[in-house]
């Protein structure tokens, strides 16, 4: 019996629609358990109803027609109890409740089984018989296991009723995740992917030159293509955010992907498209094995590129259209290729099935202030063409709203657009508190580095450069003399300000195409500052490349990633040192000449946490990486999707390791910033700022957001806040009292839709 339950479950997962996946669930649970009746009811949310949705044995006039409360009979004493009930005559119990002209009177014997996705009950899955008899051990094991296999499967299939059964007048509700916040109200324009990676099959040509030709025109053709798009966003969006194209512009400038591809074509005599697709995927494999959510966007970026020059060899012309309206742009994976297509005056929202919020279109949508919506469960095809609300704050999405949805969205879209005006007209006021309490703002970056828009006394400097990037986006370690050009590009850009970059972080699950790594743990594994330790070569290389683009600018700081013990410091330390005395003898250099640059680590481990006081003894800073530190403290993988939910940044935890980290640091007298997304998060700001921290790091887009807020309150009463809070016993017991706190002060609207 065990042996077919995985076939059960495969069967019920690749079916085209669910009602085809659970009468196939009742016909093979019934035959495997030898049944006279299996029968399955779904919970309905918005009836708070158990439907009869399937049933072998029952009659049919009652499938479909037969609604439970969710307290009524026995299968709703399963959904309240969340747990198997086994009953030998179930006629006999109190709660029974006959359904009338089903056919029921005939089955004695019943079971019944809650299946449960996210602590969710989904629905109750029933067998029965006609002998009056408990089920076996054996049989109620099948039935709890089937339906632990068919939560996860059917948690994601219900998002898909709803849109079975759309009908005119009737406003269908489906929830994402909010990436970028706003409001928009336009018809969607659903987008599918012309040609794909996948779509191909392998070919040879004997014609070399002419695949060649066409390859390469492919490349200028894409490359043309981009760098339009780009000038169009020049003066629309931060320079952040818009060396988001200049990715696209190096990869199509790469000589190793491209050599990679042509030696494809010209050695192994494969026709262009079928280069492209060998030489793509063996990069994106690469890059989606890797854990850290940033580096596997580069995945997209490659799978994106890729088709796209796919595209253009295939000669589509279809996709020139004309825009008379704003559109919602929707799709499987929008990417920014897609983007491309759009005009941008007519770009007003965007839905992903997939994506992350780390994710290119998530954040060039930030940047432009378009509202994005990711991760929503929805046929593309039953949208089409439909008007839709999306609600970025909340991750909403309403298809086909009506009246009073459409005129509460407008009323709430009005008072967006007047707080936007407010925030932008406040954009070059200092960051200070509304008490006069500065506070020092930097810039995160890792992609490129330009100058952005904010005026310099308002621009504290660069706390986090990724240095790994280059390394990702290079075929083998890349030599002294290139991370030179690279780190000095960045450290005369920002020649008026500190710049803070981050040591090599790769390792485990930042996985080299040129310096394989496989682990079974990759985030408790053989990365950062453990890795490089164990290969000086690299890091001294690295550290020399930093101290020599330095030599000019003298703005670098210098900051050890993972570090989780004091040797680690003492070790990395020594290196630096022998690294900077090189230097200083290779060009007659004095200390007073070239001073040895400050030295600060992460704090994103937890041990790092109890050893401030030796910590501050060996460097100058500390950084505290959020995003790690709460996904260590709390042992939650924030990339699964099974326990995602549980990374809490509010969490009580969370608040209070980071309330000792600025105590020890305060009592040992070393500096201390935030560097992660806690920081530039509305809620976070004010929670770090009534704690007494001071210095925070985040991305480009968050910046005006924060000076705002911070020109709207004050010190005393965020400190007030943050001690009622601490006393809390969830994150969302915190949550809900900033929000209070911001509702009091007007400034609801950057938690929610409205302006208030």
């Amino acid at each position: 019996m065990f042996s077919q339950l995985r076939q059960i479950v495969e069967q019920f997962g690749e079916a085209e629609t669910l009602p085809d996946a659970i009468n196939l669930l009742v016909q093979q649970t019934k035959t495997t358990m030898n049944l006279d009746c299996c029968s399955i009811f779904i919970t309905n949310k918005e009836t708070q109803k158990l439907s009869l949705m399937a049933s072998e044995g029952l009659a049919s006039q009652v499938v479909g027609a037969t609604h439970f409360n969710l307290d009524e009979g026995i299968v709703g004493l399963v959904y309240q109890k969340g747990e198997p009930i086994n009953l030998a005559n179930v006629a006999e119990h109190p709660q029974f409740k006959y359904l009338p002209s089903s056919n029921e009177e005939q089955f004695s014997s019943f079971l019944g089984t809650p299946i449960i996705h996210k602590r969710q009950v989904m629905g109750v899955l029933v067998a029965q018989q006609k002998l009056p008899r408990l089920f076996n051990k054996l049989e109620e094991s099948f039935l709890v296991t089937l339906s632990v296999h068919l939560g996860s499967v059917l948690g994601k299939a219900m998002m898909d009723l709803p849109n079975k059964s759309i009908k005119k007048n009737r406003s269908l509700h489906l929830q994402g995740s909010p990436a970028s916040p706003g409001i928009s109200i336009n018809k969607a324009h659903v987008l599918q992917g012309h040609i794909v990676l996948s779509d191909v099959t392998i070919e040879t040509s004997e014609q070399t030159a002419h695949e060649l030709r066409l390859f390469r025109g492919a490349v200028q053709t894409c490359a043309d293509e981009f760098s339009k798009v780009a000038t169009t966003l020049k003066d629309q969006v931060s320079k952040d955010a818009f060396v988001l194209f200049d990715v696209y512009g190096h990869l199509l400038k790469d000589k190793a992907l491209l050599a990679a591809i042509e030696v494809q074509i010209q050695e192994n005599k494969l026709t262009a498209k079928s280069a492209i697709k060998r030489v793509a995927e063996s990069y994106i494999k690469q890059f989606e094995n890797m854990q850290d959510t940033y580096l596997k966007e580069r995945a997209v970026e490659i799978r994106d590129v890729g088709q796209r020059l796919l595209y253009h060899l295939t000669k589509h012309n279809d996709e020139k259209q004309n825009f008379s309206e704003g559109i919602i742009l929707v799709a499987e994976e929008v990417t920014i290729s897609m983007l491309a297509m759009i005009p941008v005056n007519k770009l007003k929202g965007v839905v992903s099935v997939r994506g992350g919020l780390s994710s290119h279109v998530a954040i060039l949508s930030r940047a432009l202030g378009i509202p994005a919506v990711l991760g929503a469960s929805i046929r593309l095809k039953n949208i089409a063409d439909s008007y839709i609300i999306i609600d970025g704050y909340a991750g909403t999405i309403i298809v086909d709203p009506n009246k009073s949805l459409k005129a509460k969205y407008n009323v709430l879209l009005k008072e967006e657009n007047e707080m936007k005006a407010l925030v932008d007209q406040g954009s070059d006021q200092p960051a200070m508190t509304k008490d006069g309490c500065f506070i020092e703002v930097l810039l995160n970056t890792g992609l490129n580095a330009h100058l952005d828009r904010f005026n310099e006394q308002h621009f504290a400097g660069i706390g986090l450069y990724r240095s790994e990037l280059p390394f990702m986006l290079s075929s083998a370690f890349p030599t002294e003399q290139q991370q030179i050009k690279t780190y000095q590009r960045l450290l005369e850009q920002y020649k008026n300000f500190p710049v803070t970059m981050r040591t090599l972080d790769i390792g485990g699950d930042k996985e080299l195409s040129y310096f394989p790594i496989t682990e079974e743990n990759p985030f408790l594994g053989w990365r950062g500052i453990r890795l490089t330790l164990d290969h000086p070569d690299i890091f001294r290389i690295q550290i020399r490349a930093m101290l020599r683009a330095s030599m000019n600018s003298k703005n670098l700081r210098i900051m050890l990633p993972m570090v989780g013990s004091i040797g680690e410091v003492e070790e990395a330390k020594s290196l630096i040192q022998q690294a900077w005395k090189e230097v200083c003898i290779e060009h007659e250099l004095t200390a007073e000449q070239f001073p040895f640059p400050e030295l600060g680590v992460m704090i994103e481990v937890p041990s790092a946490v109890f050893i401030i006081k030796q910590l501050a003894e060996q460097v100058d800073f500390l950084s505290v990486g959020t995003n790690d530190l709460t996904q260590y403290l709390l042992a939650v993988d924030r990339n699964n999707s099974r326990v995602a939910d549980l990374f809490d940044s509010y969490h009580p935890a969370v608040l209070q390791v980071m309330q000792l980290i600025l105590q020890q640091s305060q009592e040992h007298n070393i500096e201390v910033s935030i560097c992660g997304e806690l920081a530039g998060d509305p809620i976070g700001l004010l929670i770090l700022l009534g704690l007494g921290y001071r210095k925070l790091s985040m991305n480009a887009f968050n910046m005006n957001k924060v000076k705002y807020l911070l020109n709207h309150v004050t010190i005393p009463e965020l400190e007030t806040c943050t001690a009622m809070a601490l006393k809390g016993h969830d994150g969302q017991f915190i949550k809900q009292h900033f929000v209070d706190y911001l509702d009091t002060k007007g400034l609801g609207g950057f938690v929610r839709a409205g302006k208030k």
